[in-house]
């Protein structure tokens, strides 16, 4: 079952411990999911851009990809329904004047709609970047090391960060 929007949340404060030093709200934790989402359900009358990525409004196991820019039609396009590898570049326009919005099937929709692991390796380097300009001091038996706090930040960064296949 997808994660909602509150889960993939919940996931995100918890996995970069955003309520501790340097804490960072609800609001920019908010933000930085909003840019870590990988698709939307595809709307009436809405302006799409080159890499917009959708779903049909009832799902059918697959992504689309806007390739040509445009606004979405009053009625959604007929996404077909089917669940086989070869649809992989198949496309689908919206409307009948050139250029029109048009879709290429992206694959099949097996992945989360929020990208959970981009958005804590997000809050890691901004939580790094909040303690960078701070300096280590001592004073009496208190040891304040903010600067091993970035590094930590920052390797917490790298275990997130993409996992890239060749």
């Amino acid at each position: 079952m997808a994660l909602s929007r509150d889960q993939a949340m919940s996931l995100i404060t918890l996995y970069s411990q955003a309520l501790s030093y340097p804490e960072v709200g609800s609001s920019v934790l908010s933000t930085i999911l909003d840019n870590h989402v990988r698709f939307t359900t595809w709307t009436a009358s809405t302006v799409y851009s080159v890499g917009d990525t959708v779903v049909p409004t009832t799902p059918n196991g697959r992504v689309y990809r806007c390739v040509i820019a445009g606004t979405s039609l009053t009625t959604q396009p007929d996404f077909p329904n089917y669940f086989s590898a070869q649809w992989v570049g198949w496309t689908i326009t919206e409307g009948t004047t050139i250029p029109c919005l048009t879709w290429v099937d992206a694959g099949p929709a097996n992945v989360e709609r929020y990208d959970v692991n981009g958005s804590v390796r997000d809050v890691f380097l901004l939580k790094a970047g909040l303690v960078a300009t701070e300096i280590d001091s001592k004073e009496g038996q208190s040891d304040v090391k903010l600067s091993q706090l970035k590094m930590h930040c920052l390797d917490m960064a790298r275990r997130y960060r993409p996992m890239e296949i060749f």
